[in-house]
């Protein structure tokens, strides 16, 4: 159903106003509703169309599917730039709305612009407008593009986005929501950075031990598969003569993967720091994580006290990659599970296990993200290249020994973008 009539000339100046009423009274009327297509791209414009009431949008049909270029409203002339020129349509239209046009030929066109230059006049004259103000807007477009990609957007540009020409409102909309999804992407970078900042920092130093002690030295790093990830490893102080560490593997990775890392962390220094036993510490971990844990997150864990008076180890795998017992001689021996990953069964405990750590030895503990990395071919680092690294450095210090072993992983991926978060810690007691 159309809109009640009115004068559709009334913006128009009364030479043009005549002599187009004189048109209208007898041209064809066309009447659309919400979704009739009006000319299709590359149709001959053999005439054009006063829209009367309603409004149309303009389109462009392209091999990825239509792209909205404007929205015009009544009362205007379309398509009379090519009827004068003869070009083919360069775009389609389509009804927004309820539509009454009158289509005006070619050659009515052309005569009626003969006798009343007023009407070539006045089209120059809005095209003129029109490209004025879409020059206008796009030299806008064009800068806040420009500082989009310099990581200079002012939000406050949004604002000047949000008047645009009548004829790029749709484009003009579809840049408001790119730019709106770049910024938010780019504030959830910049916070995730700042996580990952806030990650690293909580890491344990070095330095904090080795500093101390002239008869261990340890080595560690973590490469997060994304800003931040779900491996981590702690190494700290009992007393004068015990060190706890640990390294482990939570699944998924992210954001909910690191908030339950740190809560591992956090509940295996407490526990550890009350000097209770290491099947104490990693069991009672395991129940506390299996309360209220909704998400059902897990972690693997490799838990361990190193007592430099005797250099034995007692220690709990639960789940984790077997560590690697590196002798000074070069012999190695892996460190099996003895239990489960934490978080899933409060009933399942793990056992503890002690072995004789000599100087000269080096324990290396690695996240599975070292032995699971893949090349392009698919295929795992895997256990055995694992063993080949570290059986050539009995003699090599620990740090020297973790680059390598990144070092490893990095050429055999050959540039496979990381999937898994990576870590290593490497504990070497000294000889003194």
């Amino acid at each position: 159903m159309t809109a009640p009539d009115k004068d559709p000339l009334e913006i128009m100046n009364p030479a043009t106003r005549i002599a187009i009423e004189k048109l209208l009274a007898t041209a064809r009327r066309i009447d659309l509703q919400t979704g009739d297509t009006l000319v299709r791209q590359g149709e001959a414009s053999d005439s054009g169309f006063f829209l009367a009431e309603g409004a149309v949008q303009v389109y462009a049909e392209t091999a990825y599917g239509a792209a909205p270029l404007a929205t015009l409203e009544a009362p205007r002339l379309i398509g009379e730039i090519g009827a004068f020129a003869g070009l083919p349509r360069t775009a389609s239209v389509k009804a927004m709305t309820a539509a009454r046009l009158y289509e005006i030929s070619r050659s009515e066109l052309v005569e009626l612009g003969r006798q009343s230059p007023d009407l070539l006049l006045a089209a120059l004259e809005q095209l003129g407008h029109h490209i004025a103000t879409v020059n206008e807007a796009l030299a806008l477009y064009a800068n806040a593009l420009a500082a989009l990609e310099e990581r200079e957007f002012d939000s406050r540009i949004l604002a000047d986005l949000d008047n645009p020409p009548p004829a790029l409102a749709t484009f003009a909309a579809a840049f408001h929501r790119f730019a709106t999804e770049i910024i938010g992407k780019r504030r959830r970078e910049d916070e995730m950075a700042s996580a990952a900042l806030i990650q690293q920092s909580l890491l344990p130093k070095e330095a904090t031990i080795n500093d101390r002690r002239q008869d261990v030295e340890i080595a560690a790093r973590m490469r997060p598969a994304r800003d931040i990830g779900g491996d981590f490893y702690d190494f700290f102080v009992l007393d004068d003569d015990r060190i706890a560490f640990a390294i482990g593997d939570v699944c998924g990775k992210g954001t909910p993967a690191s908030l339950f890392a740190s809560i591992v962390v956090t509940l295996l220094r407490t526990l550890g720091r009350d000097r209770q036993d290491v099947m104490t510490v990693v069991n009672r971990a395991n129940v506390l994580l299996c309360e209220d844990n909704d998400a059902a997150m897990f972690a693997t864990v490799f838990f361990g006290v190193l007592d430099l008076r005797d250099g034995e180890i007692s220690y709990a795998n639960c789940g984790h990659v077997a560590p690697a017992h590196l002798s000074g001689s070069g012999q190695i021996t892996r460190l099996r599970a003895t239990g489960a990953a934490l978080g899933i069964d409060p009933a399942r405990d793990a056992q503890a296990m002690t072995r004789r750590f000599e100087p000269g030895d080096k324990l290396i503990l690695v996240t599975d993200g070292v032995t699971e990395a893949m090349n392009a071919a698919k295929e795992e680092f895997g256990e055995q290249r694992f063993v080949a690294v570290i059986e050539t450095g009995p003699q090599e210090p620990p740090q020297d020994l973790v680059s390598r072993l990144f070092a490893a992983v990095d050429a055999f991926a050959k540039g496979e973008e990381q999937s898994d978060d990576i870590g290593c810690l490497t504990i070497e007691r000294i000889r003194r």
